[in-house]
């Protein structure tokens, strides 16, 4: 029999985008999902600047480059009938497609009216925990299921993937980016774990020759052909990456990357208690559901499935216990200052007796455990931060290498930035705003209406905002996001000058001409103070701060507020944001002479 991937969505890759498509989404809630509001869908992803097709007439491309215009309905629709597709409606049901197979939204013509699911709204809130959001809903995405075709029992579906990988990964241990790419999303049978579990263990064993000879073999026999396509030899690795993304984001799994932008991928240790009470209840297997409904009221309620350490006092006691064995480990490990800087909340902590704990309490423990437990390795990671020139050598090699960059993830980018920050060590906080795993790694982009990064010093408050995007789409994503972020972090901290740092590799010319603007002329009624740096400006600052520091001479907030100014006021002399831009390395220059 020919066999299938299963896959999490060809159609949006990156998992931090659903949200943006579920916003669009709730516009039409209450309406059938019939051809025309598939199509209408599919147009509002294009006037809300979320879907960029191939072909813009001429008549709107300066509207479509201009990124403070709103692009109207009519325009819109306009661009998506020139793109002349053979099945335009079918756009809108492949755009709406991951929002459904997670159980954020039932957007179907077969099933009436458009409904945002209860887990939907959830994820949707200001304040939503992603990470336990996407993990409730991979936990129940499942082949077959009553809301697809593709993956069928006909077609030799059956599996929970998120089940199935935790049992092949804790038969295996850790997975290659090839081995997981390869081994999970052809797992379509729950009855075939034990069998790719050897698999994995004869592949690891094999030469890099032969592993190339035992991937084509392997492949072949999976979709039952002689000859491999192009595109057959190319999914696993990319469903692979993909499906990675979208795991990761459960905090269930740890990624550890590597040179060249390979990784590996393992079971969380920090939550292995948990992970070993769902692996004695699932097996992998798909839960049958006959009607279609009651697949959907499973899918998009988030307190089901039923957890084990939610639900039963002596797991969740198990889960206490193995948590505060791995929190006192890492306050052990803290200097005497920093101990001492936790020593009430950690004792309070440690000193609940969990026989005295009802469950409800025992739930809000193990979340206490788990922020604590994060915020004692960031503590001691940034420590470990301070005025180290050796690691920030070590960035900015990277910063300046232009093959190591490509394989830099845009969130990884962010958290170096944040890194380079706290080695500075003279702020009172560098606060990153990505989402965190439980060793404290970025795992994905601040959720919601934040910047990228908060710093607060003594003289001056500041946002960072970092991309690697270089291209168009930096204008689109990057200008008026970063103004308004500007706007909303001066509203909550006004006692100190704020500015925004943005930094990418490549500023683009709109880029700092919006930015010009909003510093000369204001932006909603007031000026901002924001520096556009690209990445070799930056370098530049870091290699400054590193001569002071080996020269013995003093660097303080006041010396970096002094450069930010002079680059602020600058636009006021300036005839254009080209040569507004083009002063910055000469303001650089000035004041790195004043202080070496």
């Amino acid at each position: 029999m020919k066999k299938i991937l299963w896959s999490m969505s060809t159609t949006v890759r990156n998992p931090e985008r659903i949200i943006d498509f579920l916003r669009v989404l709730k516009q039409l809630e209450g309406a059938d999902f019939n051809e025309e509001n598939q199509m209408k869908f599919q147009i509002l992803l294009i006037k809300e600047r979320l879907y960029s097709p191939m072909n813009i007439p001429t008549t709107f491309k300066d509207l479509f480059n201009d990124v403070t215009k709103d692009i109207p309905y009519k325009v819109a629709a306009d661009v998506f009938h020139a793109q002349n597709y053979q099945d335009p409606p079918m756009r809108g049901r492949q755009s709406v497609n991951p929002l459904n197979k997670l159980g954020f939204s039932i957007a179907k013509e077969t099933m009436g009216e458009i409904k945002i699911t209860s887990l939907g709204n959830l994820y949707l809130s200001p304040d939503a925990d992603v990470g336990y959001i996407f993990f409730k809903s991979l936990l129940k995405l499942q082949f077959p299921n009553p809301m697809s075709t593709d993956f069928s029992e006909k077609k030799g579906f059956n599996v929970q993937p998120l089940i199935a990988a935790m049992h092949l990964m804790k038969k295996t241990g850790a997975l290659t980016q090839t081995e997981f790419s390869l081994f999970v999303p052809t797992l379509i049978d729950y009855r075939d774990i034990d069998k790719y579990a050897q698999n994995v263990s004869k592949f690891k064993k094999l030469s890099t020759g032969e592993k190339e000879a035992f991937v084509i073999d392997f492949l072949k026999a999976f979709y039952g052909v002689a000859t491999l396509t192009d595109e057959q030899k190319n999914n696993p690795y990319e469903y692979g990456d993909n499906t990675m993304r979208y795991f990761r984001l459960t905090k269930y799994f740890r990624i550890i990357k590597q040179t060249l932008g390979h990784w590996s991928i393992d079971l969380e240790p920090a939550r292995m208690r948990e992970i070993e009470q769902m692996l004695a209840l699932y097996d992998g297997s798909a839960k049958r559901f006959t009607i279609v409904e009651d697949y959907l009221e499973y899918l998009s309620d988030i307190t089901k499935p039923a957890l084990p350490w939610e639900t039963d006092y002596a797991k969740s006691k198990e889960v206490a216990m193995a948590l505060m064995a791995l929190v006192s480990k890492d306050f052990a490990s803290l200097s005497s200052a920093l101990q001492l800087e936790f020593k009430q909340r950690y004792e309070a902590l440690m000193k609940i007796s969990l026989e005295e704990l009802e469950l409800d309490k025992m739930k809000r423990l193990i979340n206490d455990l788990r922020a604590i437990r994060l915020e004692l390795i960031q503590v001691g990671r940034d420590r470990l931060l301070r005025k180290n020139l050796s690691e920030l050598k070590n960035i900015i090699s990277v910063f300046k290498n232009r093959n190591e960059m490509r394989n830099i993830e845009p969130v990884d980018f962010e958290y170096m930035i944040s890194q380079c920050l706290k080695i500075i060590n003279d702020e009172i906080n560098i606060k990153p705003n990505c989402i965190l795993d439980d060793e404290g790694k970025p795992i994905g982009f601040a959720p919601g209406n934040r910047a990228d990064i908060e710093g607060y010093y003594t003289s001056f408050n500041s946002i960072f905002e970092a991309t690697l995007d270089v291209s168009r789409n930096q204008v689109y994503r990057e200008s008026m996001p970063v103004m308004r972020h500007l706007k909303d972090f001066e509203n909550k901290n006004t006692d100190k000058p704020a500015f925004c740092i943005f930094i990418s590799p490549k500023v683009h010319d709109d880029t700092i001409n919006y930015f010009w603007v909003s510093v000369k002329h204001g932006f909603e009624g007031r000026k901002q103070k924001i520096i556009a740096l690209e990445l070799a400006h930056f370098v530049e600052i870091l290699e400054c701060f590193i001569a002071v520091v080996e020269k013995n001479k003093p660097f303080n907030h006041k010396l970096l507020m002094a450069l930010l100014e002079s680059i602020v006021s600058d636009a006021d002399s300036k005839d254009s944001s080209v040569n507004w831009f083009r002063g910055i390395s000469a303001n650089i220059e000035r004041w790195e002479t004043s202080l070496v």
